[in-house]
C-alpha cells in the first residue's frame, strides 16, 4: 500500500477539510489519531523518521475534530476547531451563573411535572373508581385529568418563555457577543 507523506510540517487538505483521505499520514490530528506522536510512532514503525511535530513523547495540544462524510459515503474528511475559546467561556462566572439559572428553573418543574404525570398514571392504574366518577353528563375524573396533562404541559411552555426571556436570553446574548468578538 502506498504511503502518502507529508514534506512540510503544515498540515494536509484532508486534516484542513479539504481534501481527500489517502494513506496513514493524510490527517495530522483527526479524532483517532494522538497528532502528531501518532504520526512519529507509525512513522518510527516504518523504519523512517519524523520529519516534524514534536519529539516522541510529547503531546500534540488537544482539538475538536469534526467529522464530515460525503453524501456519497466517500472518504471521511476532518475539520479542526479551536476548543479554547469554548473551555474560556464555560469557565466563566456569568456562564456558570446562567447554567445555574437554568437548572434552577427547569429541574424542578420538570420534577413537577413528571410526579403530576405519574399520578395520573398512577390513579389510572389503581384508583380506577375515583377515576370513573362522572363529573357531568359523560365527562369524568380520568378525562378532565388528561386534558390537563396538555394544559400544563403548555402552561409550563409559556412560564419557561417568560423565564428566560427575562432571566436568561440577557446574560446569553451578552456571552454570545462576547464569542462572537473573539471568533472573528
Amino acid at each position: 500500500m502506498p504511503v502518502a507523506r507529508t514534506s512540510s510540517p503544515s498540515p494536509s487538505p484532508a486534516a484542513q477539510g479539504r481534501g481527500r483521505g489517502g494513506g496513514p499520514f493524510s490527517v495530522q490530528n483527526g479524532p483517532f489519531s494522538a497528532g502528531h506522536v501518532q504520526l512519529a510512532a507509525t512513522r518510527s514503525r516504518l523504519g523512517e523518521e519524523s520529519a516534524s511535530g514534536p519529539p516522541r513523547g510529547v503531546p500534540s495540544p488537544p482539538t475538536l475534530a469534526v467529522i464530515q462524510i460525503t453524501s456519497v459515503g466517500g472518504p471521511v474528511t476532518t475539520r479542526q476547531h479551536d476548543a479554547s475559546v469554548y473551555e474560556q467561556i464555560q469557565g466563566e462566572e456569568r456562564f456558570q451563573e446562567l447554567k445555574r439559572r437554568f437548572r434552577s428553573w427547569a429541574f424542578p418543574m420538570t420534577a413537577a411535572f413528571l410526579a403530576w404525570y405519574l399520578l395520573y398514571v398512577v390513579l389510572s392504574a389503581w384508583a380506577r373508581d375515583f377515576m370513573s366518577t362522572k363529573v357531568f353528563g359523560h365527562i369524568n375524573v380520568a378525562l378532565i385529568f388528561g386534558l390537563l396533562q396538555f394544559v400544563s404541559t403548555f402552561l409550563i411552555a409559556w412560564a419557561y418563555s417568560r423565564y428566560a426571556e427575562k432571566k436568561l436570553d440577557p446574560v446569553a446574548d451578552e456571552i454570545r457577543h462576547e464569542v462572537e468578538g473573539k471568533t472573528e
